[in-house]
């Protein structure tokens, strides 16, 4: 994993942020039920999305950049062709199987009819954005990043303008025919619709944009096509190199996606009462929106400890490897221990402030299952990494039973109602956790600090959250968003307060580590460190 990679990666985590917010934002515009009829169609489409172009970009780009090593310049352009057409043969098979099931997918899966539509409106999505996959495979196989990291964020920018100006504009349609015909839940459905439309229109502007980088791109290519040496590959030989490459990673990428799938399936067949299902609101516009962008954040703080580690990997320098590796761990469970026991403690500030009439669910959803931060963040971690050591039919193991431990959770307390997700999750996360975590030292053969890395971080954080549940009765009366701001920052100067008086981090870990710089200057003023 080099720097470049390593700046997109930390790109893609800021666009997940956008994306999380424009969730929250145009979920909010659709009103009751609307991220539910929105899910169960963004869940299907999805699904068909990646089966037809999960893990292209990365799959195309890895083969034209060993192609284009080994000087096969004519090749590379077979590649291209034959990427292009199989997969966009396969995105429009995906469109068209969409459009056509879409009332079997919502009334005999999900059992939310309103989201008919919706799949309809969204189809082409598939399309187009395996078009705009197989064109940043191209990129990617000439070592370039960032047309891939800034088409993320624009997609992510275009959808929350574009969304909420076509979901306005047929959320107040639909609000006048659900008038006429005493429908209530028209308005919602069309501003789904609204934003399915904006989803189709944003990904034209995305293949757009990397057309035109493309075009600009090809100008030294007729030279090197003439120099480079000619061998024959056929279309099917690009095909199948191609489908080879990518399975394990995209059934990987399937595998990670259908929780949120098996979720809304089987909570919509456990809910018993009229409108229970609606309750799916919370979970996924609240709860999901503050854990992900949580997660998101400790993903991009961490990635440059990945690139480190193989850095010292290349320079075959196994032990400051093993070194760094612990390093991320820490700095994992440092960030995440931290703001789960804040989430868990601030949980009813937070639900509050974000409004609606299910904050008391979303509340319970919190502090229930805020411990999710931490068992995700370091899940990432560990999955990177073994992605990175090729560790690929290991993954494929471990998200497949952390699956089927999610599955079983959830039919266990299911009696919780919507609760039941929550705990699903946390469950599933934490098993997903241990085998990652177990599996990469494993591969490293090291063994865990368990007393730097997880007992002290874990008591300060205990201790940070006895300080916030003071805080947050001395500040009831602030009001929410103030008082959730300052028991945050006088928490968070204990918390790393006590973790430099205890010596918990290593001088190593504090050249990586985000403030790290300022927590040496400050531990040397104290004579903690030389």
């Amino acid at each position: 994993m080099n720097q470049a990679e390593i700046k997109r990666r930390q790109a893609e985590e800021i666009a997940n942020i956008l994306n999380l917010i424009t969730i929250f934002i145009l979920g909010n515009r659709m009103g009751d039920g609307g991220i539910t009829y929105m899910t169960a169609a963004v869940s299907a489409c999805t699904l068909v999305g990646i089966a037809v172009s999960g893990s292209l970009a990365d799959a195309l780009g890895k083969l034209l950049r060993s192609r284009r090593n080994k000087g096969q310049y004519r090749n590379i352009l077979a590649m291209r062709k034959s990427a292009m057409l199989f997969h966009g043969a396969l995105g429009l098979a995906g469109t068209l199987f969409l459009i056509l099931c879409a009332g079997g997918i919502t009334e005999g899966i999900f059992r939310i009819s309103y989201s008919r539509f919706i799949i309809i409106a969204l189809a082409p999505v598939v399309l187009l954005r395996t078009v705009s996959c197989a064109v940043q495979g191209y990129f990617q196989g000439e070592a370039a990043e960032l047309p891939r990291a800034v088409s993320g964020i624009l997609r992510r920018i275009f959808l929350l303008g574009l969304g909420l100006l076509f979901g306005n504009m047929l959320g107040d349609y639909g609000e006048k025919v659900g008038s006429l015909l005493r429908e209530e839940n028209f308005a919602s459905m069309y501003c789904g619709i609204g934003i399915a439309l904006a989803a189709g229109i944003t990904e034209l502007f995305i293949i757009l944009f990397l057309a035109v980088l493309f075009k600009g791109s090809r100008r030294g290519e007729r030279k090197l096509k003439q120099d480079g040496m000619y061998t024959g590959d056929s279309a099917w030989d690009c095909i199948r190199s191609l489908c080879i490459g990518r399975w394990p990673q995209f059934l990987t990428e399937l595998l990670l996606f259908l929780p949120l799938f098996l979720g809304l399936f089987l909570f919509g067949r456990k809910a018993e009462e009229p409108g229970a299902i609606y309750r799916y609101d919370a979970y996924a516009g609240r709860y999901l929106v503050i854990c992900g962008v949580i997660l998101s954040l400790v993903s991009a703080l961490v990635l440059p400890v990945m690139g480190r580690i193989f850095l010292h990997f290349r320079r075959e320098e196994g032990r400051l490897a093993r070194t760094a590796f612990q390093s991320g761990v820490h700095i994992c469970l440092v960030h995440g221990i931290f703001l789960s026991v804040y989430v868990a403690v601030m949980a009813a500030q937070i639900a509050s402030f974000l409004g609606g009439e299910d904050s008391e669910l979303v509340k319970q959803m919190l502090q229930g299952g805020s411990w999710v931060i931490v068992f995700a963040s370091l899940s990432f971690f560990c999955f990177r990494f073994l992605t990175a050591m090729g560790k690929k039919y290991f993954l494929l193991g471990a998200v497949g039973t952390a699956n089927v431990i999610f599955v079983i959770t959830l039919m266990a307390s299911s009696k919780t109602g919507v609760l039941s997700l929550v705990y699903g999750g946390e469950a599933g996360t934490f098993a997903l956790c241990v085998m990652l975590a177990a599996l990469s030292y494993r591969q490293l053969r090291m063994q865990m600090d368990w007393l730097s890395v997880l007992v002290l971080p874990a008591g300060a954080g205990g201790v940070s959250g006895l300080v916030c549940m003071l805080l947050s009765r001395l500040l009831a009366g602030l009001g929410d968003f103030p008082a959730i701001l300052v028991t945050f920052a006088l928490s968070g100067l204990l918390y790393w307060t006590l973790l430099l008086l205890l010596r918990n981090f290593k001088e190593q870990e504090l050249e990586v580590l985000p403030g790290g710089r300022l927590l040496g200057m400050i531990g040397q003023k104290l004579h903690l460190y030389s």
